[in-house]
């Protein structure tokens, strides 16, 4: 629960850096909470890659269902509410490591961050994808006119 709170904490500070308006900053926290929350279950069940994937597109559905509904732009939503999913810790060590002179450790931090980014660039090209075909479809079916 700490952590799900701490992602929607994370939101909500990179809202601000972001400089959001603050009548959407709660939605943002609450997306990057539970796009938290949806990476810490998939994780304990199929590992970090795929709970990457379903975290990015969790928190970008959320983003592309609300965005229209209160008329912004879906990276409003998104951008701040996927901050706190960027694997900074891996990162981190990464540096660490090889500044340390441990290049075994630190190969092993790399690949671990470029999987979570990957998996990220992953679950929201999906997203994107999916609502740009589903745009197109609905695009094409012609409107029924009422007389």
């Amino acid at each position: 629960m700490e952590q799900i709170v701490a992602g929607a904490l994370g939101g909500l500070g990179f809202s601000i850096v972001f400089g959001v308006r603050k009548k959407y900053m709660l939605l943002i926290a609450l997306n990057a909470g539970l796009s938290w929350a949806v990476f810490l279950l998939v994780n304990a069940v199929a590992g970090a890659f795929a709970a990457n994937i379903a975290s990015a597109m969790f928190c970008s559905s959320v983003a592309a269902a609300l965005a229209p509904r209160i008329k912004v732009p879906t990276v409003v939503l998104q951008m701040p509410a996927t901050v706190p999913m960027i694997p900074g810790g891996s990162l981190y060590y990464t540096m660490f490591y090889i500044f340390s002179g441990d290049m075994g450790a630190a190969r092993l931090y790399f690949m671990s961050t470029v999987r979570a980014i990957f998996g990220m660039a992953i679950g929201f090209a999906v997203i994107t994808v999916l609502l740009k075909t589903l745009a197109e479809k609905r695009s094409l079916v012609p409107a029924h006119h009422s007389k």
